[in-house]
């Protein structure tokens, strides 16, 4: 179905995942403009539905990128056998980083099709959320070893209390970058984060 846009050169083709990525992950569907994709892309709007049949079409395209390349780096840098949490949030944080790398607006995107409630395309979202729960995304925290947290943590709150943590780090780090102009320093990024993952072991674990 994308064959025509698939077949283009790769350093153009990323042009256009990665702008499309940011317009909607800044806008939302309905706001999201394909000429402002376009002009970020360096093509023209007769291009982008040359590729794409419709604004629908790019939107799920992406969706279906974004599961492939974040379950291609999950297995690459996850081990689901992995039982203690902090483990593998660590091997989630560098899967997160290995994106934003190539993708900066990747995970935004994903953060915000969750929240989308365009009627357009809202029944398909739920759909494939529902499928997404079999992959290897989606299985992400299965099988944590939960005798390790002290009577009366909930395990699945902990763990909502990390993410919110490393999602506002993250924030943080990129707010400084624009800021500042200069590029993210995952070393130090990378530093910090195993700061709050040895408090958040304190207090979590036994």
């Amino acid at each position: 179905m994308f064959s025509k846009f698939l077949s283009i050169e790769e350093e153009k083709r990323e042009r256009v995942i990665n702008a499309a990525l940011k317009e909607f992950a800044s806008k939302g569907y309905t706001a999201a403009s394909t000429n402002e994709i376009a002009k970020e892309a360096g093509i023209s709007k007769g291009l982008v539905f040359h590729y794409f049949k419709s604004k629908r079409d790019l939107y799920f395209f992406l969706y279906d990128h974004t599961l492939e390349v974040v379950n291609s780096e999950l297995r690459e840098t996850v081990d689901l056998l992995e039982t203690d949490l902090f483990v593998r949030m660590q091997q989630v944080a560098m899967l997160n980083l290995a994106v934003f790398g190539k993708y900066p607006s990747m995970m935004d995107y994903m953060k915000s099709v969750y929240l989308e409630a365009a009627e357009e395309v809202r029944g398909e979202i739920l759909e494939r959320i529902q499928s997404m729960a079999a992959s290897d995304y989606g299985q992400i925290f299965s099988g944590i070893d939960t005798t390790k947290f002290k009577d009366g943590i909930s395990p699945e709150r902990a763990i909502n209390v990390i993410l919110w943590t490393v999602e506002g780090l993250g924030e943080q780090y990129k707010e400084r970058s624009k800021l500042s102009g200069e590029a993210l320093d995952l070393d130090a990024i990378i530093q910090e984060f195993g700061q709050y993952m040895e408090m958040f072991k304190t207090t979590f674990y036994k």
